[in-house]
């Protein structure tokens, strides 16, 4: 029975709620779902999609837990609980991503500080990494699975006993296969130890208010300068940066329409792009 066990343990990719994002709908894959295969889609030989920082990233799951297993005596899967483990912090996934799953009947709270999903037996579910990253670099999970199953002289119970403890605790294990790969920004160059990247402003053209987000590796001062097509200055601002993605607002309600440069200076560095001012 340990061997089955530990088979549907692989289950555990099941991974990310920074707090101000909307858990993505997430959705059955349907060849596993067909397939005789029990556990997580995708498996740790497919692994998980690469992200970019400051660009969205969505891994979906697909879980397929049994309804029972019989090894001499017959269990019944009651759910499986996945949670970071205690010395963890947020499944180290990369910083900016979550887990979570748009089915409430997986929501199992906060667990070492970080959300717990549960899956529960005899079902199929789903559920999604996602956020925006922040912060470059390769990222092995780190997850708790804990199976919990009960005896039965008969049929299992449809839909499974899931409430507060019930059955009893199979194992704990440790799933440490999962990568997920963050790349660095694009048009980002390195400043010494770190990295910094200036985006393209969002919306643009624009005709009135527009963001200029820029990636950096450090916490220290870093000036927006805004040019018009003469070279003046027509607006500055130097902000305290934070590790990873920053944004500065910029209006250019008083403006004329026309093409403006931009610009980062952070350190010894500065990159420049361009945007189109559009008023009537």
């Amino acid at each position: 029975m340990k061997k089955i066990y530990l088979t549907l343990l692989a289950i555990t990719a099941t991974l990310t709620s920074v707090v101000a994002q909307t858990v993505p709908t997430c959705s059955l894959n349907p060849t596993f779902i067909s397939s005789n295969k029990i556990g997580v889609w995708p498996d740790s030989a497919t692994n998980f999609i690469s992200g970019t920082v400051g660009v969205p990233y969505v891994q979906n799951l697909t879980v397929k837990v049994p309804k029972d297993t019989t090894v001499t005596f017959h269990f019944c899967f009651n759910k499986f609980v996945i949670s970071t483990p205690s010395t963890i912090t947020n499944y180290n996934f990369p910083p900016g991503l979550m887990i979570g799953s748009s089915s409430t009947i997986t929501a199992n709270g906060i667990i070492n500080g970080a959300p717990s999903l549960l899956f529960p037996g005899g079902a199929n579910n789903c559920a999604s990494i996602y956020g925006t990253p922040t912060t470059a670099g390769s990222y092995t999970l780190q997850i708790s699975v804990q199976p919990w199953v009960t005896q039965s002289f008969g049929a299992c119970p449809v839909p499974a006993n899931i409430s507060g403890g019930s059955g009893s605790l199979v194992a704990t294990q440790f799933l440490k296969y999962y990568i997920i790969n963050i790349s660095a920004p694009a048009g980002v160059q390195e400043i010494g130890k770190d990295k910094m990247g200036l985006y393209q402003n969002q919306p643009n053209p624009f005709s009135s208010i527009t963001d200029i987000k820029f990636y950096v590796e450090g916490e220290d001062d870093a000036t927006i300068t805004v040019y018009n097509a003469l070279g003046s200055i027509v607006h500055q601002q130097t902000v305290k940066t934070i590790l990873g993605d920053n944004k500065v607002t910029f209006n250019a309600s008083n403006l004329s329409s026309g093409t403006y440069i931009y610009s980062l200076k952070y350190k010894n560095a500065v990159v420049t792009k361009r945007m189109m001012v559009i008023n009537n």
